[in-house]
């Protein structure tokens, strides 16, 4: 190399070493500038993490008050991040909700809510463009707050109400950042707000079962608004309500209308509720009761704002307490004892008639059994009777003895009636007593009066025939003999005539007692009337018994009556019929004991004859009459005469009684007595009875069409005659064929048939009475009444026989007899009418009793129909 080449190496080398030197000074400058800036780095990044420390500190701080203050609220606080997942719950969101596999997992809030609800949320959201990470967390998205009720699955996996609001987190820039949800629990106020409407329900319902309203009235503008159930009530149709006060006070019955403005507004003005009860009054005249009652409200200065109340439907209620008023008012007053029991007898309630007949007072008798009205007379048996009859039937009746306070035994006519729920269960027993001990007097009075006869204490016709009929039957069965003794005193109505009624009933007593004597024990005497007795032998007397029994009788009456200083002779003649030889029944043997006794007297008084089984004469003419009788319906002989009746108060004529007389071809006026008992004995009381029925009717007709005062035709009715013919169908096509009214006819029936067969005979009557006739009991008194059926039988009337009647007011008994039907017929509520008046003395007895009605010969006999026309014209208003 060259010094060239080294010199311009060797400047080469220096040139790099300046570039060395000045590339170092450089170097050292950067570094040190690197350096400081490096330090100032350093103390900016030192002061950075401080605060960034600081900042991380705050943001704890910060954390921890969210959380505390997410604790400490009452919701449920859930945040979500901005893909929709739970980012943060609260501790009572923790504790109240279930861990749900979708929460945990996928982290979305959807896995609390109903499966329904999500539904619900992804239905509502439709289709987006997007796919749906979290329904709920989309619909906060959608609306950017949401707030609605769900159902969120509670820690015990039932599902619990929640209020749900939902609010879009953006950062400053806008930026979705997430939401946050609150949830309240409303699980109970939804409870309460069911059980709200539940009552609300309930409430109208029971208004409208109940028939009520309510009402508002604006007492300052008069605006009326009703509640739906109010519009029935008042019959007005919902589109039409009244509009004011006064529109409504038109619908008010025009008799309460000025009581019910009055009472309201007196309430408005005294600061007092409002009660009042008033009617309505639709168009159609109905009537309908209800009850208003309201509060009224005030402004501070006391100012009427509003009336607020209630209407009530109570025309039902008022029915009931009017029937429930009545029935207290019959249990008050009622004229019968009543007592009241619960199932078990135990009793409830009695009134005071209770109080009078038993002697026991509500507080002593109340809650006790009825057995503290035990009698002790009755078995065992009865009482189940009794009370099998009430558990089937419901009901009973019947006399019954029962124990008064102070121990007495007391008959009572009792009727007892089980009352029983809408279940068919007994729940009260009511009786219904009255005392029967004046009855049974009465009844005893009458029995004795009706069977024995008070002059010589000696039974009756009435008694002797059932004891007659009795030894019949035991006779019959037995095959065994009876014997009638049938016998009146000789001379006995002229001593009676000569000495007077005193002296005359004087002999009859000692006769009846001397008789008593002569008889055997068993042996029957009986009074039949006026001098006649009869004898009963019905312990299979034989023919020589008979006489024997006969010839005492004979003996006894013999002997001379020492009465009042006189000495009478007066003997006896018997007749005797025997059972089974002259005659099978009742009727028979008498009536040939009868005509054997006329055989006695015949044969010179004072002896005794047996029936003789050939025709006497008075069987002959028997015959006679009854084959006579058989063709004078078509000769026309038989006839019906009317004799007048007369109201006793003022002497008006009022009817007649028709009775039929027969007029014969030849032997002229037979006397009913005659041809009546052959006619029932036959089958000619049917066609007569029927004769004399239509032309009775077909004569009513006549004379109350020609403007008299006929009021009534009474008409007798055979017993014969209604057990053989269809007797309703005949009087109902008699009284259609005469175009007779039925009030204007009355119909009579005896007593004795009437008691004979007495249930079905009072069956018979009801379907007479049916027809609209009147109904009388002819010959009352002579018969066996049963107070029982007396008080049942369908009739108007009690006709007293004229057997009682002929001998007032002499005869004490019979007065007493008379006395007594007079009582008994005006305490039924009957009319009584007297027939056989023939003496003023009689007529001057029945007016002093306040008797209704008379016949008898003294007024009038009875007439053929122009002679009674005359009569009435005179009469004729």
């Amino acid at each position: 190399m060259t010094e060239a080449e080294l010199k311009q190496e060797l400047e080469r080398l220096r040139t790099e070493v300046t570039a060395l030197r000045l590339a170092n000074a450089a170097l050292e400058q950067q570094m040190s500038q690197d350096a400081e800036h490096t330090d100032a780095m350093l103390k900016a990044l030192e002061s950075q993490s401080n605060a960034l420390r600081e900042a991380n500190r705050l943001y704890r701080h910060q954390s921890d008050f969210i959380e505390r203050v997410m604790d400490s609220t009452g919701a449920l606080m859930i945040v979500l991040g901005p893909e929709g997942k739970v980012r943060q719950i609260n501790q009572l969101c923790a504790q109240e909700l279930a861990e749900s596999e979708q929460v945990l997992h996928q982290g979305a809030a959807d896995g609390w809510l109903h499966p329904a609800e999500v539904q619900r949320l992804q239905t509502e959201l439709g289709q987006v463009p997007w796919p749906i990470y979290s329904p709920l967390y989309e619909m906060v998205r959608s609306r950017g707050v949401y707030a609605a009720e769900h159902r969120l699955r509670s820690g015990d996996g039932s599902f619990r109400h929640y209020w749900l609001k939902g609010v879009l987190l953006h950062n400053p820039q806008g930026k979705e950042e997430g939401a946050v949800i609150c949830a309240t629990d409303v699980t109970e106020l939804k409870q309460q707000e069911e059980r709200l409407r539940r009552s609300e329900s309930l409430l109208k319902e029971a208004q409208h079962i109940a028939q009520l309203g309510h009402w508002e009235l604006d007492l300052v503008s008069g605006r009326l608004a009703w509640s739906d159930e109010v519009f029935p009530i008042f019959e007005v149709e919902p589109a039409e309500p009244p509009p004011s006060y006064e529109a409504f006070l038109a619908l008010v019955h025009p008799d309460d209308r000025e009581q019910v403005d009055r009472v309201f507004k007196a309430s408005v003005d005294n600061l007092v509720p409002y009660d009042i009860e008033y009617r309505l009054r639709f168009a159609d005249g109905r009537v309908k009761w209800v009850h208003v009652r309201a509060q009224n409200y005030y402004s501070a200065e006391g100012r009427p704002l509003r009336s607020v109340g209630t209407v009530q439907d109570i025309t039902d209620q008022q029915l009931v307490d009017e029937q429930l008023r009545l029935a207290a008012s019959v249990f008050d007053n009622s004229l019968n004892a009543i007592l009241i029991t619960d199932a078990k007898a135990q009793i409830l309630k009695i009134n005071q008639v209770f109080s009078s007949v038993m002697g026991y007072a509500p507080e002593e008798v109340i809650g006790r059994k009825l057995n503290v009205l035990k009698s002790g007379r009755h078995t065992k048996q009865f009482y189940q009777n009794l009370w099998t009859s009430l558990r089937r039937e419901g009901k009973w009746q019947g006399e019954i003895w029962d124990r008064r306070k102070d121990g007495a035994l007391i008959p009572l006519w009792q009727n007892i009636s089980s009352v029983r729920d809408s279940d068919g269960r007994v729940i009260r027993y009511i009786s219904v007593f009255y005392d029967l001990s004046e009855q049974k007097q009465n009844a005893e009075h009458i029995h004795y009066l009706a069977y024995y006869d008070a002059l010589t204490d000696l039974p009756n016709r009435q008694f002797f025939r059932e004891r007659c009929e009795h030894g019949l039957a035991v006779a019959r069965r037995s095959k065994q003999s009876l014997a009638l003794l049938f016998l009146d005193l000789d001379r006995f109505k002229h001593v009676n005539d000569s000495l007077g009624h005193p002296v005359g009933d004087e002999v009859l007593r000692m006769a009846g007692q001397r008789l008593k004597d002569s008889l055997r024990q068993g042996d029957t005497v009986a009074r039949l009337g006026g001098d006649e007795f009869i004898i009963l032998l019905d312990n299979n007397p034989s023919l020589g018994d008979t006489e024997i029994v006969a010839g005492k009788v004979l003996q006894a009456l013999a002997q001379p009556f020492l009465v009042q200083g006189h000495k009478l002779e007066i003997g006896t003649s018997i007749g005797i019929s025997l059972f089974p030889g002259h005659g099978d029944d009742y009727t028979t043997l008498v009536k040939h004991a009868d005509l054997a006794m006329y055989q006695a007297k015949e044969r010179g008084r004072g002896n005794f004859q047996f029936f003789e089984s050939h025709l006497t004469e008075r069987a002959k003419e028997r015959l006679f009459l009854e084959g006579e009788l058989r063709d004078a319906l078509e000769r026309g002989e038989l006839e019906v005469h009317y004799q007048p009746q007369y109201a006793l108060a003022d002497g008006a004529l009022i009817g007649a009684e028709a009775l039929v007389r027969w007029r014969h071809r030849e032997r002229g006026m037979i006397p009913p007595d005659k041809f009546i008992v052959i006619a029932e004995d036959s089958d000619l009381i049917v066609p007569i009875g029927e004769f004399v029925l239509r032309t009775a009717c077909r004569q009513a007709r006549t004379w109350i069409e020609g403007g008299t005062s006929f009021k009534r035709m009474a008409v007798n009715l055979s017993g014969a005659q209604i057990e053989r013919s269809d007797v309703l169908e005949m009087v109902g096509r008699v009284l259609a064929e005469t175009g007779l009214s039925p009030h204007y006819l009355e119909l009579e029936i005896t007593e004795t048939y009437i008691m004979r067969q007495a249930q079905r005979n009072i069956r018979v009557m009801e379907a007479l009475r049916g027809l609209g006739v009147a109904l009388a009991i002819d010959d009352f008194g002579t018969g066996q009444s049963s107070l029982s059926y007396l008080k049942r039988l369908p009739v108007d009337k009690l006709k007293i026989d004229r057997s009682f009647v002929m001998d007032i007011p002499q005869d004490a008994n019979d007065s007493a007899i008379t006395r007594s039907i007079l009582a008994l017929g005006h305490s039924l509520r009957l009319t009584v009418l007297a027939e056989g008046v023939e003496t003023d003395e009689q007529l001057a007895f029945l007016k002093d009793l306040a008797c209704d009605e008379v016949q008898g010969y003294l007024f009038s006999p009875p007439l053929d129909a122009d002679h009674f026309n005359r009569l009435l014209y005179r009469q004729k208003p």
